[in-house]
């Protein structure tokens, strides 16, 4: 795998008020599909696929509001839980619309 271009830790809100997420994103540079990869790794026990929203929300509004790049149309999100040893390739259909499947192999992306 490339080396990432960005890389940064972030928390989000969770159900638990005083406990929030906290998750690694890594960004690398877009390949010939034009899309830019984004990987996501949970680093507390939270199931990053379960704040979907709240994480590209977050995502959207520190980092790519700033570029002018909507991840939602070019991103190619990669979600992994704690317990996972799979990514999930988040993708949005409409602007709070979005479908999950399981990633089969991320490094040919990069």
């Amino acid at each position: 795998m490339k080396q990432a271009m960005f890389e940064r830790d972030i928390l989000y809100p969770t159900q638990e008020p005083f406990e929030p997420g906290s998750a690694h994103i890594a960004v690398y540079a877009p390949k010939n599909s034009g899309s830019i990869p984004i990987l996501i790794e949970a680093k507390t026990r939270h199931n990053t696929l379960d704040y979907i929203p709240d994480i590209t929300g977050i995502l959207q509004t520190d980092i790519f509001d700033r570029i002018r790049i909507d991840i939602k149309k070019y991103g190619l999100l990669f979600f992994k839980a704690p317990e996972n040893l799979t990514y999930n390739l988040v993708k949005y259909t409409d602007k709070d619309e979005y479908s999950v499947t399981e990633a089969e192999k991320i490094d040919s992306l990069f």
